[in-house]
């Protein structure tokens, strides 16, 4: 399968973020598989995992279901050095190990090593746990591609808007409100940068994905973090 990173984020010197193996990870100490988040899910073991795609030049991409040894993570801006995010994550028995930040345009993101065992709807289930955590300002799921690569859902995502007479800054202003999504940046008169975060109606891939569908909107893909697995 052929994974196809934002282009305009390349046209534009938006970041697409690129971190290689981590070998400096930061373990978490004692930690120990939570069977809470097992137990509800044993019953339904026969749930097929949700498939996941977004869109690019107007066609729907497969992602495939979530990856189950990593999550991506972003803190609260009171969680403000490496050791305040460990202790964060630690109170979550199925992170294992924090990876080196990754700085996007508007946060610093986390790759999260999961503990091993956990399937699909379990990753989906412990990222619903983590944002429960007041220090927990964004998570999302990494996909990994054919060729053994690991996309991470960044906080952001990239949109353009069609032409019209209403300026696409308000267009993007009633949406946001709407999605509890904020403008970033403006890198054209109709290309913005926008990002979301636990508040929002869904990580940056759903936002995309939603902001596709909605009218004058010509362009909306998700910012990815591009890695290899811890």
């Amino acid at each position: 399968m052929k994974i196809y990173i934002p282009w305009l984020s390349y046209l534009l010197l938006i970041i697409i973020f690129s971190s290689c193996r981590n070998d400096n990870v930061s373990p978490i100490r004692n930690v120990r598989f939570d069977p809470g988040l097992l137990n509800p899910l044993q019953a339904a073991g026969d749930i097929p995992c949700t498939a996941h795609t977004y869109y690019y030049n107007g066609a729907e991409k497969s992602l495939g279901t979530v990856y189950n040894g990593m999550i991506l993570l972003s803190f609260s801006d009171e969680v403000n050095d490496e050791q305040k995010a460990i202790t964060a994550a630690g109170r979550h028995g199925f992170i294992e190990a924090l990876g080196q930040p990754i700085q996007s345009n508007s946060a610093r993101l986390y790759p999260a090593k999961l503990a091993p065992g956990l399937n699909c709807q379990q990753v989906e289930v412990a990222l619903s746990e983590i944002l429960k955590n007041p220090a927990v300002a964004y998570a999302a799921p990494y996909f990994e591609t054919a060729g053994g690569q690991l996309l991470g859902v960044s906080n952001e995502f990239i949109v353009v808007v069609e032409g019209g007479r209403q300026p696409a800054a308000q267009v993007l202003k009633g949406l946001s409100e709407a999605t509890k999504t904020e403008i970033v940046s403006a890198l054209s008169d109709n290309t913005f940068v926008m990002r979301a975060n636990k508040n929002s109606r869904g990580n940056a891939l759903e936002m995309a994905n939603f902001f596709y569908k909605q009218p004058r909107i010509k362009h909306a893909e998700p910012d990815f973090v591009v890695s290899l697995a811890m």
